[in-house]
């Protein structure tokens, strides 16, 4: 065989082979990682999408809980992936938005360069809420207290530097500049159970991690911190109507995976993804768990609607100061 006739032979097998795993894939189990304790809104999104793409991707989809650092741990091992589509991870705010630009130290990423967008798959808005046994019964009662208890009172979040813990503390500045002592905890779930006990005065949590204790009366629905009302918790007031005006906050969940993910890989998920939260059996599951899902959009639509949430969040950041480093 002639020289060049081998040379363009080689070309030819170096130029299908990626085609022919691309053409395969998946053909192994895929990792959801999520940075949360189990039970929060990001765990029970990953759990409904994990349970419908492991039919129709043919393999089995399972969740890995990494919790820890407001979810920068999770985002990490993400960032540090093999960039196969074998691990890939369903984000939100917090790991995401919000501590790389808070607690930079801790979340060694830049959320832009070191990730490729997925899939958009839905969100919740926040929702204030206090244990029932306290006695606040609107915004304005907490206020009052918050008002007269200076460093005394408290609040429970997801972690550090998440975005529960920027819901207080957004909240807190729009309400009069006040202040409580923040309580983290690992995750939306043991947030919500540490209210349902009384282990703080109030919280700002992610609508999908609250529904359940809203709905057996554990925890109390003050105020919702969303641009318009939802049919899960129709009879709660906006804090835009008592008058917090930019203080609406929504916390979404975002499929993400490492920098270099082939584009055949990511419009592969991303037809599945798409597929499977169109469905209504899901659509209706994720919200019943206070997750609205969003319409489809292509990875670069995404990775628009990222930088401007993060540019949104840095403008926060620069409006609370110091506050979520406390």
């Amino acid at each position: 065989m002639p020289a060049v006739m081998r040379l363009l032979w080689a070309m030819a097998l170096f130029t299908a082979a990626p085609v022919t795993a691309f053409a395969g894939y998946p053909d192994r189990p895929i990792t959801i990682t999520v940075g949360f304790a189990p039970g929060g809104a990001s765990d029970v999104a990953a759990r409904i999408l994990g349970e419908r793409l492991t039919r129709s991707l043919g393999v089995a989809v399972v969740v890995d809980n990494k919790p820890g650092a407001g979810g920068s741990i999770a985002a990490a091992a993400t960032a540090a992936a093999v960039p196969d589509g074998y691990r890939i991870m369903l984000s939100d705010p917090g790991a995401f938005a919000i501590n790389p630009i808070v607690q930079p130290q801790n979340a060694k990423y830049d959320p832009l360069a070191d990730f490729t967008p997925i899939a958009l798959v839905g969100q919740s808005p926040l929702i204030l809420v206090v244990p029932s046994t306290k006695p606040f019964t609107s915004a304005r009662q907490l206020d009052d207290y918050l008002k007269a208890s200076p460093g005394r009172a408290s609040y429970a979040s997801s972690g550090p530097a998440g975005i529960t813990q920027f819901g207080a503390e957004v909240y807190l500045k729009r309400a009069g500049d006040l202040s409580a002592v923040h309580v983290p905890y690992r995750g939306g779930a043991p947030m919500m159970e540490a209210l349902a006990k009384g282990e703080a005065d109030f919280g700002v949590a992610v609508l999908a991690s609250a529904v359940p204790l809203i709905s057996s009366g554990a925890v109390r629905p003050l105020a919702l911190a969303a641009p318009s009302a939802t049919a899960l918790v129709e009879k709660v007031p906006l804090l835009d109507q008592l008058g917090m005006k930019g203080a609406e906050l929504t916390s979404w969940v975002i499929m993400i995976g490492p920098k270099g993910l082939p584009p055949e890989i990511v419009n592969r998920l991303n037809a599945a993804i798409n597929e499977a939260i169109a469905e209504p059996d899901v659509k209706e599951r994720l919200l019943k768990a206070g997750i609205e899902t969003y319409p489809p959009a292509t990875p670069a639509q995404i990775g628009a609607y990222l930088k401007q949430d993060v540019e949104r969040y840095r403008a926060y950041q620069t409006e609370l100061g110091d506050r979520l480093t406390k």
